[in-house]
Formats: C-alpha cells, sequence, structure tokens
C-alpha cells in the first residue's frame, strides 16, 4: 500500500504547475589539458551538443552558460590534437557542473580543426577487452541499486553466481582474478562483507556518488597494473567543487548516506569530496523473519590540489565497518533452524589510505603512488549459538592483511610514441589465528595454527604505443617482471616474465579489427601463501610460484551510427601453476563465493585451467532519448582435478546474456528494463555416506562435498527482469531524484544447489538411523533464490 501511494504521488506531481519550480538550464565549466605533460590548452572549442559553444581562455578554463538541465555531450577540439567527445555529462540546475578535460595530441598535421569526436574511444594501451561506463549508467542501471558491481555483471564477458553476492567472474575466472585501482591507487575490494582469498561480497562498497568513470578491462590489461589474470577496473573519482560548498543526501533500497564538497581555498586550486554511509537492510531483515542481520558502514573522501607552477596531488581513503550477525528469534522453519546452525558471525574492518604525486614535464609526468591497506577478519560459531560457552566452539578465525605499496612510473610522448615505464615494490604482512573442524581422506580433525609472515613483492614494467598508416593502426607493446622474497624460485623475476602486444586496425572509419596476447601473472592469494600447519611450519613456502595465465583475444567492432556500436569478440586463456589443495582434491580456482575465508590449506602449485569462448554486444549511448546495451557471452570453463583431467569449474557458466534498454521521456522521466539469463552453473553434491556420521554433521554443522564428483550436477537455468522508473525535478537551489526500482519483476525463482539438512522428529530432535546408531538420518532439500524485491529511492542535492 506504501508503494501505492509512492507511485501514485510520483505520477500526480508531475502535473503540478511547473512553474513553481521550474530550473531549466545550468551551467558547465573546467579546464582543458594537456592529457601527458598536464599544460592548460588555451583557446580549446568547447561545444554542448545542440546547445551553446565556448572558446577556453589564455588558462584554458571555460564556462557555458543557459546549457539544458538533463544529460548532454560534450565535445572538444584543438589545433595539433585528437578531438574528444565526454557523453551523458549531467547537468544540474542548481548548481554549475564541473568538466576537467584532457585532449590527447595528435600524430599527423591538422590542417583544419573538424570536430571529430567520438563516442566510442579506444584505450592506447588496450585497444579492446575494454568498456568505459560512466556515472549515470550506473545510476539508472535496472536492479542495480546504484552498485557497479551489479552493472559490471551485464558486461560481455562476465558472470555471477549466486544472485545475493556481488562475485564479478570474468572469462570463466575466479572472482580472486580481479583487481581494482581509485585514481591510480590499489585497493582490495570493491565489496562489503568481502571473502577472504577471493574479492566477492554482497554490498557495493564504492559510493557511486564519487564516480567519474569506470574502465573495465576483461583482457589486455596495461603492464602497469600487474596481479590480475581475469579483469581490471579502473575507477576515477570525480574532484569536488572549486566554487562553493554542496551536499547530498542519498536513500536507496538498503542504506542512507550523506556526502560533501566544496573548495580548498578561496584559491580555487583544491577541493575536497567525502561521504558516510550505513545500512539499514538489518532492520529490513529482522521485520522479515530472515535468521541473519547484515550491517555495513563506510566512509570515503577525496582531496585534490593543483598548483600552477605543474604539479598535482590527490589523496584518498576508504574505510568500511561490516558486522553480521544472526537472528535467533527467527527459528520457526526448518530452513531458518539450518541457516541459525550453519551460519557464522562475522566482523570484518578494511580502510585505505593513498596518495598520488604527479610533476608534470615538458614532454609527460613523473607520478608516484603511495598507499596503506588493511583489513581485519573475525568468524567464529559456536554449537547451538552458545557463545558463552568457551566449550561449545566450533571455530574462530582472526586475521589481519596489511599491505604498503609504492609505483612509480614516468609516462611521456615523443616522436609519437606514447611510453610508460617503473617500478612497483609492496610490502605484505599477514597474520592469521585459526581454529577450526575439518574433514578429509584422514577422517574428522581440527585445524589450528597462528601464522604470521611479512613478503616483499617488486616489479617493472614498459609500455611502448603508437599509430600508424594516418593513424589506421593502433600498436601497443608491453612488459612486465615480478618477484616476490616469498621463495627462492618467485624471487627471480625472470620466472614471472610477462609480454603483451595489441593492435587494432581501422578498415575503414567505422570497422576495426583488433587483436591481443599476452601472458599474465598473479601471486597466490595470503591465505595459501601464509598458510602453517599445527606444528608451525609453513608448509606452502617452497611449493607454490606465481600464477601464469596466457591469453589470446581477437575481434571487430563496427559504429553503427546513432552512437550504436556493435563487436565481437573471441578469447582463449591457459593456466598453470594455480593452487591445488590437497584436502580436497581441487583446484583453488574453484572456490571464492563463498563467505568467510578461502585457500587456507596445504597446497601446491600443480593445477591447470583453460577457458575460452565468444562474447557479442551491442551498446548504444544515449542518442534520440533512447539507450541501451545487449550483450550474449558463450564461455567454457575447466581445471584440472587430482588425477589430472579436465573438469567444468565453479564459473563455468555457459550461456549468459543481458538486454538493458531504457527510455528518457519527456519532463526528465527515466524508464528501463533489464532482462538477464544464464545457464545453469555446476555444483559439488554432497557425501552422503560421510555426512551423515554424527560425529561429522555435529562438528561441522552441514554436509561434507564430495570432490571425487568435483561439479559434476548443474542448476537449472535462469532468468530476471528488472525495471526502474526515475523522475527528476531541478529547483533553483536545488535538486531531487526520485526512482522506483524493482528487482525481479515476475517473481522468478533460480534454483541452487540442494542443502542437506537433519531429519527431525515431532519434537525438532534429529533422527537417528536405525540400522546405524552412529549416523543421522538426513534428506536433500532443494533450494531456491529470487523473489520481488521493488524499491524506492531518494536523491537530494544541495
Amino acid at each position: 500500500m506504501v508503494r501505492f501511494y509512492f507511485l501514485a504521488a510520483l505520477l500526480g506531481i508531475n502535473f503540478l504547475p511547473t512553474a513553481i519550480w521550474a530550473q531549466s538550464t545550468g551551467q558547465l565549466y573546467g579546464t582543458v589539458y594537456d592529457d601527458i605533460n598536464g599544460v592548460v590548452l588555451p583557446f580549446a572549442e568547447v561545444l554542448v551538443e545542440g546547445g551553446p559553444s565556448v572558446i577556453s581562455d589564455i588558462n584554458g578554463d571555460y564556462r557555458i552558460e543557459e546549457v539544458p538541465v538533463g544529460l548532454v555531450d560534450v565535445s572538444l577540439v584543438f589545433i595539433g590534437y585528437e578531438g574528444q567527445t565526454i557523453t551523458e555529462v549531467r547537468i544540474l540546475g542548481d548548481k554549475a557542473t564541473k568538466l576537467d578535460a584532457y585532449l590527447t595530441a595528435s600524430t599527423k598535421e591538422l590542417d583544419e580543426v573538424v570536430i571529430q569526436g567520438k563516442p566510442f574511444e579506444k584505450i592506447e594501451e588496450s585497444p579492446l577487452s575494454v568498456r568505459v561506463i560512466g556515472t549515470d549508467e550506473i545510476e539508472r542501471f535496472p536492479g542495480g541499486n546504484r552498485d557497479v558491481s551489479r552493472v559490471i555483471q551485464s558486461l560481455p564477458g562476465v558472470s555471477t553466481g549466486v544472485s545475493y553476492r556481488n562475485d564479478i567472474i570474468v572469462r570463466g575466472g575466479s572472482p580472486n582474478e580481479n583487481r581494482f585501482y581509485i585514481d591510480g591507487i590499489e585497493i582490495p575490494t570493491i565489496n562489503h562483507f568481502t571473502t577472504q582469498g577471493a574479492s566477492g561480497g554482497s554490498n557495493g562498497y564504492i559510493n557511486v556518488d564519487f564516480i567519474k568513470g569506470v574502465e573495465f578491462y576483461s583482457g589486455a590489461f596495461p603492464a602497469s597494473r600487474g596481479n590480475a589474470l581475469s579483469s581490471l577496473m579502473a575507477f576515477t573519482f570525480k574532484e569536488g567543487s572549486t566554487e562553493r560548498f554542496r551536499s547530498r543526501f542519498t536513500l536507496g533500497a538498503t542504506e542512507a548516506g550523506l556526502s560533501f564538497e566544496g573548495p580548498l581555498s578561496k584559491k580555487k586550486h583544491g577541493s575536497f569530496i567525502m561521504s558516510y554511509r550505513r545500512s539499514y537492510q538489518q532492520l529490513l531483515f529482522k521485520a522479515f523473519g530472515l535468521p541473519f542481520l547484515p550491517t555495513y558502514n563506510d566512509l570515503q573522501f577525496k582531496i585534490y590540489q593543483r598548483w600552477p607552477s605543474g604539479h598535482d596531488l590527490t589523496v584518498i581513503g576508504l574505510g568500511a565497518l561490516d558486522r553480521f550477525d544472526l537472528n535467533l528469534d527467527a527459528n520457526e522453519t526448518e530452513e531458518q533452524r539450518y541457516l541459525l546452525g550453519s551460519l557464522p558471525y562475522f566482523r570484518q574492518a578494511n580502510y585505505t589510505l593513498g596518495m598520488r604525486y604527479r610533476k608534470f614535464l615538458k614532454q609527460g609526468n613523473i607520478a608516484i603512488v603511495l598507499s596503506q591497506t588493511q583489513v581485519n577478519n573475525n568468524n567464529f560459531k559456536y554449537q547451538d549459538n552458545a557463545n558463552d560457552d568457551p566449550a561449545a566452539l566450533v571455530f574462530d578465525l582472526r586475521s589481519k592483511e596489511i599491505e604498503q605499496r609504492i609505483r612509480i612510473e614516468h609516462n611521456l610522448r615523443t616522436k609519437g610514441w606514447k611510453v610508460v615505464y617503473g617500478l612497483n615494490v609492496e610490502g605484505s604482512n599477514y597474520q592469521n589465528d585459526v581454529i577450526y573442524p575439518t574433514y578429509n581422506a584422514s577422517g574428522l580433525g581440527r585445524s589450528f595454527y597462528n601464522a604470521s609472515y611479512y613478503t616483499v613483492y617488486y616489479g617493472f614494467f614498459a609500455q611502448s604505443s603508437r599509430r600508424f598508416f594516418d593513424n589506421r593502426l593502433l600498436l601497443s607493446l608491453g612488459l612486465r617482471l615480478d618477484g616476490s622474497s616469498f621463495n627462492s624460485s618467485m624471487s627471480n623475476p625472470l620466472n614471472q616474465v610477462s609480454p603483451r602486444a595489441a593492435l587494432s586496425y581501422a578498415v575503414t572509419d567505422k570497422f576495426n579489427l583488433n587483436l591481443s596476447g599476452g601472458r599474465f601473472t598473479q601471486r597466490p592469494p595470503n591465505t595459501t601463501m601464509g598458510y602453517e600447519d599445527s606444528l608451525g611450519n609453513r608448509v606452502n613456502q617452497e611449493r607454490l610460484r606465481f600464477i601464469l595465465c596466457d591469453q589470446v583475444g581477437v575481434g571487430w567492432d563496427l559504429e553503427l551510427g546513432g552512437k550504436t556500436l556493435l563487436a565481437v569478440e573471441g578469447f582463449y586463456k591457459s593456466y598453470s601453476r594455480y593452487p591445488f589443495l590437497f584436502q580436497e582434491g581441487i583446484s583453488l580456482a574453484n572456490l571464492g563465493a563463498e563467505y568467510g575465508i578461502v585457500g587456507d590449506a596445504p597446497a601446491d602449485a600443480s593445477s591447470n585451467g583453460r577457458a575460452y569462448g565468444m562474447e557479442l554486444s551491442i551498446q548504444r549511448k544515449l542518442h534520440k532519448k533512447l539507450f541501451g546495451q545487449v550483450s550474449y557471452t558463450l564461455a567454457r570453463s575447466e581445471f584440472t582435478d587430482g588425477s589430472g583431467a579436465y573438469r567444468p569449474s565453479s564459473w563455468d557458466r555457459r550461456h549468459v546474456a543481458s538486454v538493458n534498454i531504457g527510455w528518457k521521456l519527456p519532463k526528465s522521466w527515466d524508464i528501463g528494463g533489464r532482462f538477464g539469463y544464464a545457464s545453469g552453473s555446476p555444483y559439488t553434491p554432497y557425501d552422503l555416506a560421510t555426512s551423515s556420521l554424527i560425529d561429522v554433521y555435529d562438528a561441522l554443522g552441514e554436509g561434507v562435498l564430495d570432490y571425487s564428483r568435483l561439479n559434476a550436477v548443474r542448476v537449472a537455468s535462469g532468468y530476471q527482469l528488472d525495471i526502474r522508473i526515475d523522475k527528476r525535478w531541478y529547483f533553483k537551489s536545488w535538486s531531487m531524484n526520485l526512482y522506483f526500482d524493482v528487482r525481479n519483476a515476475t517473481n522468478a525463482v533460480v534454483a541452487r544447489e540442494p542443502d542437506l539438512l537433519l531429519q527431525l522428529d515431532a519434537n525438532g530432535n534429529a533422527l537417528v538411523d536405525p540400522n546405524d546408531p552412529s549416523r543421522y538420518l538426513l534428506k536433500s532439500v532443494a533450494e531456491e533464490d529470487g523473489f520481488l524485491q521493488p524499491s524506492i529511492g531518494l536523491i537530494l542535492d544541495f
């Protein structure tokens, strides 16, 4: 009923006299720079598509008045530079929008200036396997609730595990194979409740209010960014207003937030932006009678200062505090009691503090990046949730990961080449104090260890890119070397040589052929490298190696007109030296979609894998009120088992499709919908004979998987339809955005792997097998996921 009244109000308010509050135009301002040496570009033309244009002044500054509110495209041209078009810039009536632009020097002589900026520009170091996502694409994504991970999951080559998690699975790789950067500073995760030893979680960590854009790489990674096998996400944070203080309040499906921005001084050379968010989903879950109560908080900021003397400084900070409690009152159903008996209590805290200093030179710049990250985890479980009884302890995990990083790189342009080279050093301090039950071929046991180690990682990189043949051929060549003090083999960078190459050839002005190939490396997770047995022996130290992944990608893209791009790409990935877990008899690549910790077990570097497939995508930027994206991925993902045979990996989705379409209607209305489909993922069935043993089930609180049948069964295929409606108002001194978002609008049910539950008598007591008193009677219960999730959101800008 509340939602009905909201919709009625949302529809009815549109018919009130618009003259009461209408603000039809806003302002756009900023500075135009050279993208390498940071020199300001005076007298550059800045044009709002279908609107006014201006010329930047002697300091490269510009300001455009009377810009229509809403989304506009902005084109920039300057003699001797490539034209650029920045799409979907939001203009607010109540405040001026800041848009700095960075133009790339052209490699050919320009006799006359022609506006030829394209909505789909190629990145020089990585001309294929890259998608650029703007803020508004994240904001308006149906079913996304302003979570960037949900948007990424709709891109070609990307799938996810289960719908209640934000795992990003790219081209058949595990969630641990992704890396994340903000303004060139590495961060450990983009999710709350992240899995230790992987990167997935339940809710987005990055505040969309901060995001200017995201470059998502599914291959052809630049040499300056190491330790990634499947994807790289490079976020650019906005800079705060340099003119006056502003604020934003957001209320979404699961959280509320407040952000502030403003100038650092009257000279307008610096700015700040900061935010705090807190979830309230624990209140919703309790009201719905769910047995778990997650709560998360995060704080984020960015400070930017640029000096006219030719250098700048960026400082970012992110912190999160996550808490997962159990609702012991929600114990009426069998499923609730099972979850209460198996789910742990969970505490997690993490932060990143980093800075990037750049000195601009005549032909380029030198960047120094310093950062520190820390992730603390505490997971614990007591039998029957008797948290005050030490004798009832089932497991307790306390870990701490602290990493300090420095990267120095020199970016320059010389004789038509764009060159990047440098080095990076990282110190990693890992501590883990663990007690937990285990079951393997040796039987039921209890593992406990207190591990602590410090390791240094180092890398060297260089990459050169250039256009040839009247700018038709774009070629990029790179090399990376990595090493670690962890053991003698990993300490030699020549054992981890990572060459790479990419090219794109423009057959016509609208049709390109693309090719890339290379070897990429990644170190095993700290949980595996730092594992110690009960005697304190670091048993994995001499057995582990850097993981290798040889990749090749080939494809083509065609601009269809109307700001629409059709792209097809095929890929092949070959893994080697992946950690193989002895106790389970599986590759570590199959783990990572669980909460808690993965990889803390004896292992060596004997696992191999392969993933291959093709991707099709049609992307349309906002044009004539229509925007959207269609993507389809056909892929296989396999890793070796204990016998060396290839088995489907846990990420072997085979078919994934997504259709996302939206319309911009008159009077600032938006409506959009997304349909997603994925074929069933494989899972490993339970070992019923072992699971039924009373001692085993009591100790673990759940069944034991039969890894001799690794990923031998699949769940059914599933689909989901999401819908979103937005309405915006632009007042004289503030603006408002109301939205109604419906996730899973058809209430579709998606099958999950079944749970193995105790059979109970009429009094709720576990039944013992009358033929074998050492065993319980168990039953397999089909699990389903997915339910109608309507939500209301509010965004206020002041």
